[in-house]
């Protein structure tokens, strides 16, 4: 029996949990898409995981984004700029910026070679700035899943 790699493992695990984050987007009605219940827009959520994911996961500092949550925070300054899609777009651009991400951050880990799991990779919120890829990678694992969380009440309670 083959041991599957840790890579193949945690790629695994985001197709899972961004296809169930992806279904609790796409169950949210078109004219709802853009509309913030418990602080945020179902938009917003979708870009400010693409996001994190391509900040972290990717380490792309290109001055791109505007949804990461920490926009008044210091280390902001840099990175702040227009992002790939915004929160006015339309659900199909929004969710299509989604997608594309998924898609590139899966094909990332899964290439990942073993000596670079425990690489360390600027995380600015980390007491540090800095987190262990593998250990970060699990972490925004869990993010995604806190935020797909948000998006099910947000619709419960609209």
């Amino acid at each position: 029996m083959t041991v599957p790699s840790v890579q193949n493992f945690l790629a695994d695990g985001y197709e899972l949990e961004l296809g169930l984050f992806r279904t609790a987007l796409d169950a949210v009605p078109d004219a709802d898409f853009q509309t913030s219940r418990l602080g945020h827009s179902p938009a917003w959520h979708a870009l400010h995981i693409s996001e994190w994911l391509r900040f972290f996961a990717l380490q792309d500092f290109t001055p791109t984004y505007a949804h990461l949550g920490w926009e008044s925070a210091p280390w902001m300054v840099e990175l702040h700029g227009i992002p790939n899609a915004n929160e006015t777009n339309s659900k199909a651009v929004v969710l299509a910026e989604l997608d594309r991400v998924v898609a590139e951050i899966v094909a990332h880990i899964r290439a990942l070679p073993d000596d670079q799991l425990g690489d360390m990779l600027r995380a600015p919120a980390a007491p540090t700035g800095e987190r262990e890829r593998l250990t970060g990678l699990g972490m925004q694992l869990r993010h995604v899943a806190y935020h797909r969380g948000q998006v099910q009440m947000g619709r419960a309670h609209g």
